[in-house]
């Protein structure tokens, strides 16, 4: 039945009701919409067959640009969609961005002609020792300087591709500050946009990096960026030859961040007894269907036990602890219309092996 006083409002006060709707509907402390999220897909490497961990063969990449322009995708700067996310500002549906870790020089010789030609943004993560050093694996610093003028956004990856968590804070910004200082020299500027080497992070870094002026920073772990969560872990979906066939790339592509609020642990770092972790989120009220939400710890061969508390209230429970190095935890849930809403968390045990 409709409201007879609200069909009385003049057109501009029901416009500004629609705006106060959607700026509620976006999360803002209340109700969250869980399409408002982008998905951010991360490379390393194009045409480098001797790589496939990290790399990805120019035709999974001719399709999946196909994919992207045919597929009722749009593309924003990073930058952009940074910006949006932290003013809680409306992303279009379906928003995508690509980022590339490294500065490979398959990524100025490859990928980067054909995402220009295709009128795709492109970020680059640039770690500054590599590039300062001449090798025909990486580009210099007048490939950087062309790709900065060709509309590529150049952001910030360390000066040595450091392991931060294992190197300790004080080493870790020493070596984000002395790749600033080649920034500044080579460029004229700092990049605002951070990527964590390897995806590692905890608190300590977390903090730091955004103290230090970053505007955001990115990890390595699965799952689509939004407005609710944490702008100094915003997550990436890795692409490389065996995550880079089609089917798996118009799922990432097309998902969308399961909005959730309260996620414990906020340390990802697992120490002493909190081995495996006690990992739990609550779930907004706009999501339907929970009882289909899977959630897959990267160890195990087999989704978690989930326990659903009143309120949306998910805990997520297994008995066997992470290995040491890099792990993570995969939540999954169908969001209807063949998309799927995705939340990925990080842990990390100390003492694996580095790489």
């Amino acid at each position: 039945m409709r409201n007879r006083a609200t069909m009385k409002l003049p057109i501009k006060h029901l416009r500004a009701l629609f705006a106060a709707l959607l700026a509620f509907a976006t999360f803002s402390g209340g109700a969250l919409l869980a399409d408002q999220s982008a998905a951010i897909l991360l490379y390393h490497r194009f045409g480098e067959d001797d790589y496939p961990s990290t790399n990805v063969r120019l035709e999974q990449l001719d399709a999946q640009i196909k994919e992207l322009k045919e597929g009722g995708y749009n593309f924003l700067p990073l930058g952009e969609i940074v910006r949006r996310l932290k003013a809680n500002e409306a992303l279009p549906e379906r928003t995508v961005a690509i980022t590339v870790d490294d500065a490979y020089k398959s990524v100025a010789d490859n990928a980067w002609p054909r995402l220009k030609r295709a009128g795709i943004p492109m970020t680059l993560f640039v770690s500054t020792e590599p590039v300062d050093s001449p090798s025909s694996n990486y580009m210099d610093w007048d490939d950087v300087r062309r790709l900065h003028s060709e509309g590529v956004e150049i952001a910030h990856h360390t000066a040595t591709h450091l392991h931060m968590i294992e190197a300790g804070l004080e080493a870790a910004m020493a070596d984000v500050r002395t790749a600033s200082a080649r920034f500044e020299a080579e460029l004229g500027f700092v990049p605002t946009l951070f990527a964590y080497p390897y995806g590692e992070y905890n608190i300590e870094l977390k903090t730091a990096i955004e103290k230090e002026g970053f505007t955001a920073a990115f990890a390595q772990v699965s799952g689509a960026a939004a407005a609710w969560g944490d702008p100094y872990s915003l997550p990436r979906f890795p692409v490389n030859e065996r995550y880079g066939e089609m089917d798996r790339f118009k799922l990432i592509a097309g998902t969308m961040a399961l909005p959730v609020s309260d996620v414990v642990p906020l340390e990802p770092v697992l120490v002493d007894d909190r081995n495996p972790p006690l990992f739990g989120f609550t779930v907004d009220d706009s999501v339907r269907g929970l009882s289909a939400l899977a959630c897959y710890p990267s160890h195990l061969g087999k989704p978690a036990e989930l326990l659903t508390l009143e309120g949306n209230r998910i805990e997520v429970r297994f008995k066997e602890p992470f290995p040491k190095g890099r792990n993570r935890i995969n939540c999954t849930l169908p969001a209807g219309q063949g998309r799927w809403y995705w939340l990925g968390q990080f842990f990390y045990v100390p003492g694996g092996v580095l790489d």
